[in-house]
């Protein structure tokens, strides 16, 4: 069966809930460390670049090369698979994946907004990456009188 590609709208807000989670570990990770210790502004501000570089390499990279998924896309049921083989992402392209959302944000957001629009629902950093982002566990409905049976798509969904 051919997969069914996530949406824009649902990927959004995959996408938000993830930014809160690595946003709140980011917060909580450095004022858990430089406020208890008191330490001076210069050990506070390289606590929170280290900080700022590391947690999106581990939320972004580390956690989807082993669970196939971030937290909030894991939620919407939404893997992230390379887009030749649809085998799990490689680490290789984890990291251009995370790489290339920069190139999405630098372009006014314009790269994640390519997703509504693409037959495929690709982003630019999934252009970039060679990945899709793919719906598990769905499928569907070829007609209305059988409704259990499920549709064969031609990837333009």
């Amino acid at each position: 069966m051919n997969p069914v590609f996530a949406g824009f709208w649902i990927r959004a807000s995959a996408h938000l809930i993830d930014f809160l989670i690595w946003n709140l570990l980011e917060l909580a990770i450095e004022y858990g460390i430089t406020w208890p210790l008191n330490l001076n502004t210069v050990w506070q501000q390289v606590i929170s670049i280290v900080a700022t570089l590391v947690i999106p390499y581990l939320y972004y990279v580390e956690w989807p090369c082993r669970k196939g998924t971030t937290i909030g896309k894991s939620l919407f049921g939404i893997r992230v698979v390379d887009s030749a083989t649809g085998a799990p992402m490689t680490r290789r392209q984890a990291v251009g994946r995370l790489y290339a959302y920069l190139v999405s944000y630098a372009v006014l957001g314009c790269g994640f907004l390519m997703v509504a629009f693409h037959p495929q629902k690709r982003g630019l950093h999934e252009w970039i990456s060679g990945t899709h982002s793919v719906r598990t566990g769905r499928t569907r409905v070829t007609s209305a009188s059988d409704p259990t049976a499920p549709l064969k798509t031609d990837g333009a969904h």
